[in-house]
Parts: C-alpha cells; sequence; structure tokens
C-alpha cells in the first residue's frame, strides 16, 4: 500500500490493475461473457460504450500479451504523469470522457462505412492519454522502445497515425473515424475548449504549487518549473513594456509642458 500511496495516481494504479484481472478472467473461462463488454454496433448493449476498453485478454499467444505489458507499462507512464499533474478527480472524468468519446463517434459514424466493425481494448482511451501528455510536454524526449529519441510534439502525431493505422486495418475510413477524438484530447490540453479547461492541481494536491508535489517525478518536477518560468518572463516582459509606456507618456507631458 505504502507504493500505490508514493505514486500518486491511484486511478492509473487501478486502470492497470484492472486489466489485468479481467484479462486474467478471460483467459481463465476461454473468454465467456467477453461478449457482454464489446461494443458493437446496433446499440442494443449500451452499457458497453464504457465497458469495451475491458474486453480483451493478451495471455493466447506470446505477441498479444508483449503488446499488453507494452500498454500497461505506458499507460503507468503517461497516464500516471497527467493525473499527477492534473488531480485525480480531474483525471476520472478525462477518462471517462476518452472512453466515452470515441465510443460515440465510432457507433454513430461507424455506419458509414458499410463494414462491421467492434470496439475492444484500451488504446483509443489511451492514446487520448497519450496526445494531452504530448501536448503539455512537447519539449520532452523520451526513447521509444528504448532506442529511438522522440520529442513529445512528434510523439503525438506518431500516436494519431498508429491509432489510424490499428483501427483501419482493411477499412481505412474507420481508422480516420477512430481518432477523430484525438484532435479533442489535442484541443483540452491546449487549453482551446472554452468550457473545457485544463487545469492543473485538484482535490488531491490542493493550492499547493505542482512543483512542490512530493509525487511528482523529477521530470516532471522540471518540464512543469519550465513553463511556470516561461508564464513569469511573460509577465516581466509586459510589466517592463508597461512602464516603458508610461515612462514615455511622462516625457511626452513634460514636453508638452515646456512648450
Amino acid at each position: 500500500m505504502s507504493w500505490f500511496r508514493r505514486q500518486g495516481a491511484p486511478v492509473t494504479v487501478s486502470i492497470i490493475a484492472s486489466m489485468i484481472v479481467t484479462s486474467l478472467i478471460f483467459w481463465l473461462t476461454a473468454t465467456k461473457g467477453m461478449e457482454q463488454f464489446v461494443l458493437a454496433p446496433g446499440w442494443q448493449q449500451p452499457w458497453t460504450l464504457l465497458t469495451y476498453p475491458w474486453a480483451f485478454t493478451p495471455f493466447f499467444d506470446g505477441l498479444s500479451l508483449l503488446f499488453f505489458v507494452f500498454l500497461c507499462m505506458w499507460i503507468f507512464f503517461t497516464g500516471g504523469s497527467v493525473e499527477r499533474d492534473l488531480g485525480t478527480t480531474k483525471y476520472l472524468v478525462v477518462w471517462l470522457v476518452m472512453i466515452l468519446l470515441p465510443a460515440l463517434i465510432v457507433s454513430t459514424l461507424g455506419p458509414l462505412t458499410n463494414k462491421g466493425y467492434i470496439l475492444a481494448g484500451m488504446w483509443l482511451p489511451e492514446a487520448a492519454i497519450t496526445v494531452i501528455w504530448c501536448t503539455r510536454n512537447q519539449t520532452q524526449t523520451i526513447m521509444l522502445y528504448g532506442i529511438v529519441p522522440v520529442a513529445g510534439k512528434w510523439l503525438g502525431w506518431i500516436t494519431a497515425a498508429t491509432t489510424v493505422l490499428l483501427m483501419g486495418a482493411g477499412n481505412p475510413l474507420m481508422g480516420v473515424i477512430a481518432a477523430l477524438h484525438l484532435p479533442i484530447a489535442w484541443a483540452y490540453a491546449a487549453n482551446r475548449i472554452p468550457f473545457w479547461v485544463y487545469s492543473r492541481g485538484g482535490s488531491q494536491f490542493g493550492s499547493r504549487k505542482l512543483r512542490d508535489n512530493p509525487n511528482l517525478k523529477r521530470g516532471e518536477r522540471m518540464d512543469k518549473s519550465y513553463y511556470d518560468d516561461v508564464k513569469r518572463r511573460e509577465k516581466d516582459r509586459e510589466e517592463r513594456e508597461r512602464l516603458r509606456k508610461l515612462f514615455e507618456s511622462s516625457l511626452q507631458d513634460d514636453a508638452g509642458n515646456d512648450k
């Protein structure tokens, strides 16, 4: 439990744990009942708009298991970072939105492809969380697969392209439709949605400054401090500009009085 608390990301850890548990259950039961989780056309099972991310088990072949391990690690990295940034409550809301949004988009526009489809697995909501992380950490570099250095800005584009390719295999239009929630994730992280603002801190952090939170990793503190420093410099520059204009105005007034 102490390790769990130290992560400062209870929602992220709980999501990963639930993925492992449901995957084991579906494996041990030979996927019995999984059809009740999968999102399929027709709106007959509306609860699957929220349950489809857990309709997956990787334990039948090695490649799927490898992908599952990578996905869990990636959720832990990106999701944990965003959760520590937003706070637990706000992050939970974001996760629910990013689960529901692609499901609604695909269910509404999917029939336009004139092909069958199903949604299953955690990739679509996690792709949105990845785009959010990339938008907030554009200059941070990670080692993709431990080999290739990629900046956050470019990783966001790679995530979008991967989503289109994965979801559009054999049906390119479906790939585009399945990725339509990613621009919304970007707009949220970039504060381009007036009624839904990305604001740091939350119920978990209270009013403390984000960089003072002990749950933040060292790299996250540096990244947030960088943005805080940029904002401080912008304010200083605006203040200097205001004083300069005030000084010039006073000189003009003095010159007018001398005349």
